[in-house]
């Protein structure tokens, strides 16, 4: 009895490392994401409401990453964010104020099976955003540059095509501090993508 409790033990010492070891990897991968801002709100609140502004529409965004799977459960990424291009009429359409957003970001993810090709699980990242806004009208235009850089969080799914591929679906929610401006330009994106592990 204590051989092979002793066996059974020394084997599942010796043993699980591997098991780790072939759920640890490289990754790589890309995605396309609906961003919905709420540009309209913040160009009201940057000019003390003296003008309106329509709600903007959704655009799509994208991004791309490299990671490291630590295992089955945690990965971790980075990647370059491009943010869709958000646009908003202004006092009816005479003007239009437009916000470009983009930056790197890292990522940790923490996914759980549901079944052996299934995944669901949630991220919680840090993004940094190079942000341009810009003012249209009959006078011209005018643009201002600001960076910010805060957390983001999301839910996440995976579905595996093979042992290396897989389809990803993702609900991210962002929020970025702007100088001298109370409200967050804030974008909800859902993007779906493929991912590759080596």
């Amino acid at each position: 009895m204590k051989k092979s409790l002793l066996l059974a033990t020394t084997a599942a010492l010796a043993f699980s490392p591997l098991a780790v070891q072939a759920d640890t990897g490289f990754l790589v991968g890309a995605s396309v994401a609906r961003d919905q801002s709420n540009a309209d709100d913040f160009f009201e609140d940057a000019v003390n409401n003296v003008a309106d502004a329509d709600s903007a529409d959704a655009e799509m965004g994208g991004d791309v990453y490299v990671g490291l799977a630590a295992n089955e459960i945690f990965t971790f990424r980075f990647g370059y964010r491009k943010f869709g291009d958000a646009e908003a009429d202004v006092l009816g359409g005479i003007g239009k104020f437009e916000v470009e957003t983009d930056g790197f970001y890292v990522a940790a993810d923490a996914m759980f099976p549901l079944t052996p090709s299934f995944y669901v699980g949630g991220t919680l990242g840090i993004q940094d955003a190079d942000i341009t806004f810009r003012v249209r009208g009959p006078g011209g235009s005018d643009s201002m540059d600001d960076d910010a850089r805060d957390f983001f969080y999301g839910l996440r799914a995976a579905w595996l095509l093979s042992e290396q591929a897989g389809v990803t679906a993702s609900y991210s929610r962002y929020a970025f501090e702007a100088d001298d401006v109370s409200e967050d330009l804030e974008y909800d994106s859902l993007a779906v993508g493929l991912e590759y592990r080596f």
